[in-house]
């Protein structure tokens, strides 16, 4: 996790069906013309954009109260407008972040953003074993669907920090959506 602490005005892109989590790259697309000004936004800035899940997919113009308490601040890595109404962005997660001030609802969402950090936990033999056991689970997971990935296990194993293994298990497996969010709110990388 990032030691630089991610807090101000930046603009919000409320996310359906996707989490993004802190160290990762991920691409997706996006429709929601509110979303696109968001982006937008972000790219005339620093680039930076806080992407939040919102509890109800089928909402068109989610509130404060429809989206999840925790979000992910990013960079914007690259957006493509292929033909059509939806634009493709890469984005890599910097850190976890929460909403303190909505600063602004139209064009597009703004608000005022903070940091909130993993609890610290110190590397003992339980937390190596927790993540060797979380490794050795994933690699089942990934020979089971067919997309092993040597660098992105490399990559885990190599890790000595909990909430990077979590969060990169999170990010690049099947789990559900609700979950991944749920897992996104969660702070104590061991339970994560």
């Amino acid at each position: 996790m990032s030691d630089i602490l991610m807090t101000g005005k930046m603009p919000v892109l409320a996310l359906r069906g996707i989490v993004i989590f802190p160290d990762q790259t991920v691409h997706f697309d996006v429709g929601r013309m509110k979303s696109v000004l968001a982006l937008e936004a972000a790219m005339k800035g620093d680039q930076t954009i806080y992407l939040v899940p919102q509890k109800n997919l089928t909402d068109e113009d989610p509130k404060l109260n429809g989206l999840y308490p925790v979000g992910c601040v990013a960079k914007v890595k690259q957006i493509l407008k292929p033909q059509g109404e939806t634009v493709r962005v890469l984005v890599t997660g910097l850190s976890r972040a929460k909403i303190v001030d909505l600063t602004q609802k139209e064009p597009y969402l703004e608000a005022t953003v903070e940091q909130v950090l993993d609890r610290e936990i110190k590397d003992s033999i339980h937390y190596t074993a927790l993540r060797r056991e979380a490794n050795n689970l994933y690699h089942d997971y990934l020979e089971l669907v067919d997309r092993l990935s040597q660098t992105l296990q490399l990559k885990l194993m190599e890790s000595s920090d909990c909430g990077y293994v979590a969060d990169t298990i999170a990010q690049n497996s099947g789990i559900e959506y609700a979950d991944k969010a749920k897992l996104l709110c969660m702070l104590n990388p061991t339970k994560r």
